[in-house]
């Protein structure tokens, strides 16, 4: 997945000569964090409610307080990429900039809502852990398996720092019980299984 198919496109933005309250105003209004600063159609900086939280009381303008020259990526990022970002410099959101225009800006709840939908987590579907075997070989077996009982593999990672190693997976299957009794009888021990309801779920 790219940044731009979860990033959003309906950015809230402010001028740099813009008071500390009309970004106050903003923040609330849209129940935002970041705001990105625009001199006419150019990104200058990026204000957030860190910044207007800390500053100083001698302070009235976006200008003062703003990251000037923030840390932008281009839409076609791959997503992991920019959530690397995102945890290694602890930013609340990153700037998206196409041919020097500023198209979206990505936050980390939008990297949350993409992870759920990518896990598989949003529908109803089963997490298993398996151990009894280790190395590649079992988790192609796994793959064989599901596929074979006309399951649905979301996602599969083997957790190599354990001994025995595990596998984590994430299905959709109609009928687990068939599944789980075939990965027994090729050797895995299924560890634990729960069951997502997926997002209709009261919980």
């Amino acid at each position: 997945m790219l940044v731009r198919h979860c990033m959003s496109q309906n950015v809230v933005t402010i001028p740099p000569d813009a008071p500390l309250r009309d970004a106050w105003a903003l923040l609330h209004r849209h129940a935002i964090r970041q705001l990105p600063v625009m001199r006419r159609e150019r990104l200058v900086g990026i204000v957030t409610d860190r910044d207007l939280r800390s500053a100083p009381q001698t302070a009235s303008s976006v200008a003062e307080v703003m990251t000037a020259r923030p840390m932008v990526i281009p839409p076609e990022t791959p997503l992991d990429e920019a959530a690397r970002l995102l945890r290694r410099h602890r930013f609340g959101a990153l700037p998206v900039v196409e041919d020097k225009q500023l198209v979206g800006i990505l936050a980390c709840a939008d990297v949350l809502d993409a992870f759920v939908e990518l896990s598989g987590v949003a529908e109803a579907s089963y997490h298993l852990v398996l151990t009894g075997t280790d190395g590649a070989e079992s988790e192609r077996n796994v793959r064989g398996v599901i596929a074979q009982k006309h399951g649905e593999l979301k996602w599969v990672h083997r957790d190599k720092h354990r001994r025995p190693e595990q596998l984590h997976l994430r299905l959709r299957a109609k009928n687990i019980e068939d599944i789980v009794d075939e990965l027994e009888a090729v050797g895995f021990e299924v560890s634990a299984l729960v069951a997502s309801k997926g997002r209709n779920a009261l919980v």
